[in-house]
């Protein structure tokens, strides 16, 4: 997003332009920055005025605006530099070829098998996820640094709401030297916003491994919460799938299949002003094929990525084969339709807010002129 010339890059900012416009995306990264932004059930709020000016809270979260050019440079050796799909290496399908990794993960177990051998090869002392929550009623999903495979394992599989985990990033992280962190594409972004800022309590270095998850929408815990109460027992739910069509969710004992377009209804308004489909930013991109039962999607950016995917094939965690052309095709059509949605959205509001469209606004304009060129 953008912000006109009477907001402030501080408290006030954040608070009209962002949380009172309903634009939150829950990434959890302002959490903790501040002592009076709490977050409670992915909601997060002001508890008290900060009269700051300017503020850390604002220049980190993805809905402000950004120097996209500098959030760039660590891709910007990646050979293709792609306007939908972002800086990459290559794209292909990937599965774990272990039955036991790919029970527990999300199609096939792609970003587990990757956590489970960077922990198992030094790369990593643990990574940043959201877990389900262990017991109770509930659906809402929990922050997690795991130390162990068997966290890892644990925490497998996509939870589809907001889950705003970065807020572990503003606590004390014992023994963590080196951190993986799996978030959806604002949730990388404002870890490399954050990353950008002079700040000694944050351990920006100790952030070794970022792996996007593809995303159209969120959806609203309280509504989805409130929309599946009836059908099933909220604390046995341990996996959900998406696909187009249907929402499928295992209970364990039990499965069942509600329409999709009434789960889509429950997204975030926030994601409507997305432009990233496949979290652009990130040193690996991981989503569905939508078309091989069993196999993600996964998308190759930074040369740490690409040497981790590398070591965790040659170590029987990974297995990749090249996707079709017209396959990829598809998943570049999806990017742009999601920016063509989001973009739209943004120039009207800022027709309606009386102000300058932000350099992402412009960027993509430019890049959508010389697609029709």
């Amino acid at each position: 997003m953008w912000c006109g010339k009477e907001a402030t890059a501080g408290p006030r900012g954040l608070k009209d332009r962002v949380l009172a416009a309903g634009l939150c995306t829950a990434c959890g990264m302002c959490v903790g920055l501040c002592p009076y932004i709490r977050e409670k059930a992915e909601h997060v709020a002001f508890v008290a005025e900060c009269s700051r000016e300017e503020g850390r809270c604002y220049k980190v979260c993805p809905q402000t605006e950004a120097d996209l050019a500098s959030l760039r440079l660590p891709l910007a050796d990646a050979p293709h530099q792609d306007p939908l799909l972002g800086p990459h290496r290559g794209v292909c399908i990937s599965r774990s070829p272990r039955a036991a990794v790919r029970r527990k993960g999300q199609y096939g177990a792609t970003v587990t098998a990757l956590l489970c051998h960077a922990l198992e090869s030094g790369r990593i002392d643990a990574a940043l996820l959201t877990a389900w929550p262990k017991q109770g009623r509930s659906l809402l999903p929990e922050p997690l640094v795991a130390t162990t495979q068997q966290e890892i394992l644990a925490a497998a599989g996509s939870k589809y709401t907001a889950a705003p985990s970065l807020k572990l990033l503003n606590l004390p992280l014992p023994g963590v030297d080196r951190l993986a962190v799996v978030g959806r594409p604002c949730q990388i972004l404002a870890v490399r916003k954050r990353r950008l800022l002079p700040d000694p309590t944050f351990p920006a270095e100790k952030i070794v491994l970022l792996i996007g998850l593809f995303c159209m929408w969120a959806l609203s815990y309280r509504d989805l919460e409130t929309y599946l109460e009836p059908h099933l027992a909220l604390g046995k739910i341990r996996k959900m799938d998406i696909p187009k069509g249907r929402c499928r969710i295992d209970c364990g004992s039990r499965r069942i299949e509600l329409p999709h377009d009434e789960i889509r209804g429950m997204s975030r308004a926030a994601c409507s002003t997305c432009m990233d489909f496949t979290a652009e930013l990130a040193d690996l991109s991981v989503g569905s094929t939508e078309w091989k039962a069993g196999w993600n999607t996964l998308i190759v950016r930074s040369a740490a990525g690409s040497e981790l995917v590398e070591s965790a094939c040659d170590n029987g965690w990974l297995e990749t084969r090249p996707m079709k052309e017209e396959r990829v095709g598809i998943l570049r059509e999806a990017s742009r339709t999601k920016k063509s949605r989001a973009l739209g959205l943004r120039e009207q509001t800022a027709r309606i807010q009386k102000g300058p469209p932000g350099r992402e606004i412009l960027e993509e304009r430019e890049r959508a002129a010389r697609r029709n060129d």
